[in-house]
């Protein structure tokens, strides 16, 4: 059995070889924590990123919401079935075109955002103790610069890929 937690120790050169198995392996111990958080709330992760998309950007199409979420439309129909049972969305005809469906949160839904902002940030308190301000700084700094060099080129969309 492979061991997810084993310290890789590099020197020099050979640091950028590990990095995106670290950065890989933090956002899944983060997805992990978020999980559990959402299941208290009988919801699955999928729901909770729904919820926390329509919360900045209310009032999207599905087919915009599943780009918000990056994931196909078909997988954000269903999910939003669900909250929509749930009393946490609901949706409307789209006033410009009669195929598609408006998204809306609800005020039951909105009531749970700020439980998620007070459960992320409980998460992110963990994840970051023992690291001070100077090195938080500079890592949110370093991963945002990632970002943007990565963002600079469209990735092919998994259509392409086939």
């Amino acid at each position: 059995m492979i061991n997810t937690h084993t310290k890789w120790t590099s020197s020099g050169t050979d640091s950028h070889k590990h990095f995106g198995y670290v950065i890989h392996d933090l956002a899944r111990l983060l997805r992990r924590q978020f999980d559990a958080a959402a299941q208290q709330h009988e919801l699955t992760m999928p729901q909770w990123r729904v919820i926390g998309q329509l919360s900045l950007t209310n009032g999207v199409s599905q087919v915009s919401l599943a780009g918000l979420c990056d994931t196909d439309p078909m997988t954000i129909s269903g999910v939003v079935e669900r909250l929509e049972a749930k009393g946490l969305v609901v949706r409307e005809p789209d006033p410009e075109d009669s195929r598609a469906k408006i998204v809306l949160i609800t005020d039951k839904a909105r009531a749970l955002v700020s439980e998620m902002k007070l459960l992320a940030d409980k998460v992110y308190k963990q994840a970051m103790d023992g690291i001070d301000e100077v090195d938080r700084d500079t890592a949110l700094n370093v991963l945002n610069q990632m970002s943007a060099n990565l963002s600079k080129t469209r990735a092919p969309s998994k259509e392409e890929l086939v």
